[in-house]
Formats: structure tokens, sequence, C-alpha cells
């Protein structure tokens, strides 16, 4: 990613919510730009008005029951599974912005867009985190969008963008699809590929610059019960 942006620029990791292992490969790719000494700045798919009560644990003032008792950890769509609180606690320190407008938007996409660019660092590396639909920088085959996707509506305002899709070998996600529970995910790795946990930019997919594999997913569940 360094030889893609040598000086600043924003990673999209498109992630399928509610699994162990791209949490944390997300995790282990914040901690390496750190301790290459790196500016970096931390956004994640959660409401934007959670994002100072997650910075009040981020910055050691609440503890982790505090930090829980926000009601966006009562909505189970993976995205407040126990691998995403391992990695707020991994992010101890770190800037972490949450861009996910409130209800009642026209057009989420664009208004997440514009609560990263407001945020964003202009000398640094944004990271982020966002489900795959998201993530995208162009319609793929068979897509049908009322907007452009958040990563389509960033590249087009900002420079230095990369979109990376999450490629896995099977396993399963937790998701509420029809009801919450641990779901089976067909494989997307490509026939012939050996799954590795590395970043690669050899996809023809126009969707995305490239890929990070993580191998065999694991479902990760809620953090807090209902």
């Amino acid at each position: 990613m360094k030889q893609r942006l040598p000086q600043a620029g924003t990673v999209i990791f498109g992630e399928i919510h509610g699994t162990n292992e791209i949490p944390a490969f997300f995790s282990a790719c914040v901690r390496e730009f750190l301790d290459r000494g790196e500016t970096v700045k931390v956004f994640l798919e959660l409401d934007a008005a959670d994002t100072e009560h997650t910075a009040k644990y981020l910055r050691g003032e609440i503890d982790e029951a505090a930090l829980l008792s926000s009601p966006r950890w009562r909505v189970h769509d993976g995205r407040t599974s126990l691998a995403m609180l391992e990695l707020h606690r991994a992010l101890k320190g770190v800037p972490v912005v949450g861009f996910v407008p409130g209800r009642g938007v026209a057009d989420s996409n664009a208004a997440m867009g514009e609560n990263f660019l407001r945020h964003r660092l202009e000398n640094g590396y944004n990271l982020v985190l966002v489900g795959g639909t998201h993530a995208q920088l162009a319609a793929g085959k068979g897509d049908s969008f009322t907007s452009v996707p958040f990563g389509q509506y960033v590249q087009a305002r900002s420079n230095n963008v990369l979109s990376l899709n999450a490629r896995y070998t099977g396993g399963e996600a937790w998701a509420c699809a029809p009801y919450c529970d641990a779901n089976p995910l067909d494989g997307n790795e490509p026939d012939g590929a050996t799954p590795a946990k590395r970043i690669g930019f050899e996809d023809k997919d126009r969707r995305f610059n490239g890929y990070f594999s993580v191998g065999r997913v694991t479902a990760s569940p809620p953090a807090v019960e209902k």
C-alpha cells in the first residue's frame, strides 16, 4: 500500500460484517502503519453521533462497560460483534471517527462520504473499514444502486484513494438474514488462488483496486446481548 500511496492517502477495506478474521486483519494493518511511524486516522462504519462516546473510551476516559452502554451495540448486524469490540480495544489511543449518518437521510452514501471528507487527514493515512457494497468504486455486473457507493463518492472528491475487497475461502459470518445467527458463506477466492493473509492488486474486478485475503472466516457473535 505504501508503494501505491507513498506519502498519504485513503485505504478503504470493504468487509463482510460479522466475522472474526476481517476486523483482526484491519487491526493488524492499522498497527503496521503506526509501528512504521505513519500518521493515521481510522474510520469505522458506526454512527457519527457516537464518535465522541467512542473517543472517550479510546482516550481511557470511560471503561468498556460504559462504551457498550451506547444503543448502537444493541443493533446486531455484525458491526457490533465481539471481534469489533476487540478492534476497539486494539485502537486505544488512535483517533477513530464514525461516519454513518442518522436515520432519514435521503442519500446515505453521500452523507457518509461528506462525513468522511469533513474529518479525513490531508497529510496522513485514512484507514476505513466499511461494508463491501459501500466500498465499491464503480457498479459491478448486475448492481443496481439508487446512489453512487461511498467509495466512488470519496474517490471523485479526493486524491489517492484505494479500495480493497475482502476475499475468503468460505465459512460463516454473524448476520441478520433473515434471522440473527451464524450464517454460512460461500468463498469468493478465485479458483486456484492461494489464500493467505495478504493484499494484492492484480485483480480485474473494476469495483475495487485490489483485495485483501483472510482465508476461511468464522462468525463473531454480538458483543452485547439484547
